[in-house]
């Protein structure tokens, strides 16, 4: 594959990861303290599994694509750049990991707004190291094209 399409498929997918973190956050976590206790379980488990197959499985295709990058070091691609983006998809992939799931676990059961705020709050971490992998994304992709 040609440098340029390596670059085009980094940048796309990172873009869109981007846009999906941000959908989940603004669109889906906020939008849960309009969700009445009832059928919050329900309105949950069905955007969990929604922002799976469009955040979270490409999010997974963008971290093995970086490391594939890596590995492959397509010529004038700066691997500075790579590995500070896979630094910040770490960081985003732990915050999901260790605050994230286990807060919305818990919500499922409790519906409780108070743990959606925190949700809300606390996933500022994720979107920011997902906001700072997209800005390596474009150093990467403007210093190799």
């Amino acid at each position: 594959m040609s440098t340029a399409t390596w670059l085009l498929v980094y940048g796309m997918l990172s873009a869109y990861c981007l846009a999906g973190c941000l959908m989940e956050h603004f669109a889906v976590f906020s939008g849960w303290t309009a969700v009445g206790s009832e059928e919050f379980e329900a309105v949950q488990t069905a955007q969990g599994r929604g922002s799976g197959v469009v955040y979270v499985l490409p999010k997974l295709a963008l971290t093995a694509l970086v490391i594939v990058l890596l590995v492959v070091a397509p010529d004038g691609i700066p691997s500075w750049a790579l590995w500070a983006g896979l630094a910040a998809l770490t960081v985003a992939w732990a915050v999901s990991a260790f605050v994230d799931v286990p807060l919305q676990r818990r919500l499922r059961r409790t519906a409780d707004r108070r743990g959606i705020e925190r949700l809300v709050r606390t996933d500022w971490f994720r979107v920011a190291a997902m906001a700072v992998h997209f800005g390596f994304a474009i150093v990467v992709v403007g210093t190799s094209i």
